[in-house]
């Protein structure tokens, strides 16, 4: 499960990772929620590039766009059979950039929130999903981000997580062939998590800012 993240100013450092060049690097956010434009990285013509997406996956054959905020996740073990996702897991898939994101301990409110993060505070990147729906002259560009089985040392928070895409994989991920880029989903998270608790102002997406 994942369903707010942070992306601060390590956003420069993760674009110099794949490689990209901005006019000027996208702002700091500190709670990043579904419904939000956000940057994503994807294939372009001559590599990847960056691009701008609302979370929560819409498909193309959807009646309503409301129907993205409930599919702001998608199983990495079965999105590649499930009809909201497998064209994506075929040919759209993409990369979000993140410098951690958050969770919440506790089966009743008031639920306390943590900050997951890479012990060293690498920037990172989850493996994404991405769809256009609507006027193809002017379409709505969505993405999902994929979790899993959460890595046992932040599984005491949640059982789920997203998927964390090692550098290495990022071009077989983005435009390898469907079958290579799904064995990649099983790949271990590249470096160890740290944690700690933070503001529960989380809990209303409208908040902002580094004292979260």
């Amino acid at each position: 499960m994942c369903g707010r993240y942070v992306l601060t100013s390590t956003a420069e450092a993760m674009l110099k990772l794949f490689g990209l060049s901005l006019n000027e690097p996208p702002p700091d956010r500190f709670n990043i929620a579904p419904g939000q434009y956000c940057l994503a990285v994807r294939a372009g013509e001559d590599g990847p590039a960056p691009a701008s997406l609302r979370w929560g996956l819409v498909p193309h054959w959807a009646k309503d766009p409301n129907v993205g905020y409930r599919m702001i996740n998608a199983r990495s073990e079965t999105a590649a059979t499930r009809p909201s996702f497998r064209e994506a897991m075929q040919h759209r898939r993409c990369l979000v950039p993140a410098s951690a994101f958050y969770e919440w301990l506790g089966n009743k409110a008031p639920k306390h929130p943590y900050a997951i993060y890479a012990d060293d505070h690498r920037p990172f990147a989850f493996a994404g999903l991405w769809e256009r729906w609507g006027d193809p002259q002017n379409p709505l560009e969505t993405f999902s981000i994929l979790t899993r089985n959460a890595d046992a040392s932040i599984a005491w928070l949640h059982d789920r997580m997203p998927v964390v895409m090692a550098p290495a994989n990022f071009d077989l991920w983005l435009d390898g062939p469907a079958p290579a880029a799904a064995d990649l989903l099983g790949e271990p998270t590249p470096f160890a998590w740290a944690t700690h608790p933070v503001s529960a102002r989380v809990n209303n997406a409208r908040s902002e800012g580094p004292d979260l």
